[in-house]
This record gives C-alpha cells, structure tokens and sequence, in this order.
C-alpha cells in the first residue's frame, strides 16, 4: 500500500517540464506534490497550507534534509514561492509556511490540468468557509454557557400548536451538523479528534474514505465503527464539545497550563470514591494548582496530605494524575 493520502496517492512525473528545467528525480517528485496539493490544500493569501511533516508523511522516501534541498532548488529555478502566513481558523492561529506555483511553475503538466476543476475547488474551499463559521458559532455559544451559567434567557413560552400541525424534529440541527463534519473531514482526510469518553485516549477518530465514521487505535489498526449507537454517541458529544473538533492531542508532550484547562475543566475525578469536577487549572511557581468544586457547590484547591499546603503538580503529573482518576 503506498504511503501518501487519499489526495496524493498518484504523482505524475512530466519528464518534458523534468528535462526542460534540468530537476532530479527527488525534485521532480516535490514538484508532482506541489501541483497536486493546489487542489485540496488550505489557502491563506494565495498560498497553500502544507505542514512540513505532513509532506514528510506522504513522501516517506525523501527524508527532512533532501526535501529542504529539494524545496530550495525548486525556488532558485522561479517554480515555487514561499512565504510564512497565519491560518487563523486553525486552533491557536500557528503561523506555518505556504507555497505556491510560480506561473513558470503551473506548467508543470499544463496539458493534463482540467480546467472544470476550477468551480469544484471554490466550491469545496466555501463549503470549507461555511464549515468554519459553523465550528466558531458552536464555540460561542459553548463559551457564552461556561462563562454565564447563572443567566437563563426567558424566552415567551411558544403557544401550543394544533394537534393537526405536526412538530418539526429536533434533530435538525445535529443532522446538519454531522453532515458538515462528514463532508470537511471527508475531503480532507484531517483526523476529527482523540481523547473520546469510552475509548482509549489516543483512539483518533476520522472519516474513511467510504463517507465512514472509523477510528485508528493506538496500535495503529484502522477500524470502521458499526455500531449505530457508538456512532450517535460520538456525534452528541462532538456537538456539545465543538472545542475538540479537528484538535487532536499529543499525550508524549508536556501540556501547558491553557490545554489541560482546555482538556480537564468541567471533567469529572473520583479521589477516595467522591466525586469532584475540575473548574479551573491555576498557574504556580514550577507547575500548576487545581481548582475543584464539591456535589454541594463548594469550591477548593487540593491539598498535599503532608503538609497540608495547595498541592502543585508539574504539567505531566497533573496530566498523569487526572487521567488516572479521570470518571467523565
């Protein structure tokens, strides 16, 4: 099985375009990737959105050092240009660097281009758009939820339709929202999320390429999920967490105090079998404190036993711990 993505499986060497600007076969081979990713790439000001170990991955054989060679050549012969941009509606806002074609460097197989493409790229990168404005809706109201839990908008009580006047479902707007999921995840083969209740926490969920809902184990199995209510549940959660969605977390890094209050607050822990949810994660001297509330209401920091003093934990003991006793 080859080692690219569903989107770059097949690159086209154009032995012409190879003889004409004198490239290597490594060169040639970063070229064929190049064009292809014009047409599933993110794009930010002109340039396309392709991390560095994301083309590492596809083009397995090539390795860091060839590839920035290769990169750089590409460059001196006016092909390709580079620029850092920030992709603001990526989580955090990372500032990575986008290339794109040169108009010497969109010759490259300039017979085989398909000119009807063109409507179905802009098509995709506003379905892309839609799905953003969707994602960053979601993360509004979540917010607006946390931030005022005590404010409940009275809204007028709805007069009770006719028995004859049937209710529309509510499910609509869940419907629309696995739809717009299934649809981005879909093209883009970007995993959705790990550390889903019920599953190990670096079980990744993903959208195969049968429009599925499948997930890749820690041992790094691919598996489709059939079970209509695994299925549904997944969804539910999704909606009610649009902070997760397409943020994938790496357990082998030390977090900072901001992810595990992204990760951990309003979870559940058991210590000495009562319950506590985490409400915040406070930043100390050499690592962090943590802010718990009781089934009473009661707020408190926990404590060392011994010295009867707040407790502070490194980033990955803190991590190491809540997962320990992690219950929801």
């Amino acid at each position: 099985m080859s080692s690219l993505s569903q989107h770059t499986q097949i690159l086209i060497k154009d032995l012409d375009f190879q003889a004409k600007h004198q490239l290597s076969h490594t060169q040639t081979d970063l070229m064929a990737y190049m064009v292809n990713v014009t047409y599933w790439a993110d794009v930010v000001d002109g340039y396309y959105v392709i991390a560095t170990l994301k083309i590492l991955s596809d083009l397995q054989n090539l390795g860091k050092k060839n590839f920035e060679i290769s990169l750089r050549a590409l460059k001196e012969k006016g092909l390709i240009e580079t620029k850092i941009v920030e992709v603001r509606r990526w989580k955090g806002k990372p500032k990575i660097r986008g290339i794109r074609l040169t108009e010497k460097g969109k010759l490259y197989h300039s017979n085989m281009v398909l000119p009807s493409q063109e409507p179905k790229v802009r098509e995709l990168e506003k379905k892309n758009q839609e799905l953003q404005e969707t994602i960053d809706r979601l993360m509004l109201e979540k917010t607006e939820k946390i931030e005022k839990p005590q404010e409940k908008i009275q809204e007028p009580k709805p007069k009770p339709a006719p028995k004859s006047t049937p209710q529309p479902p509510k499910t609509v707007k869940i419907d629309t929202f696995i739809q717009e999921m299934r649809q981005h995840f879909g093209l883009n083969s970007q995993p959705i999320c790990n550390f889903v209740p019920n599953f190990h926490k670096e079980t990744t969920f993903y959208i195969n390429s049968y429009n599925k809902l499948s997930i890749i184990t820690p041992e790094n199995d691919f598996q489709q999920i059939r079970n209509p209510q695994i299925i549904n549940e997944f969804w539910q959660w999704l909606y009610q967490n649009p902070q997760r969605i397409g943020n994938k977390i790496d357990f082998s890094k030390a977090p900072t105090t901001q992810e595990l209050k992204d990760r951990y607050c309003h979870k559940t822990i058991e210590i000495n079998k009562t319950p506590y949810t985490i409400i915040d994660v406070i930043k100390a001297k050499k690592g962090v404190k943590l802010k718990v509330k009781t089934k009473k209401g009661e707020e408190l920091l926990l404590r060392d036993k011994e010295t009867q003093k707040d407790k502070i934990f490194g980033f990955d003991e803190c991590q190491e711990i809540i997962l320990k006793i992690l219950t929801t």
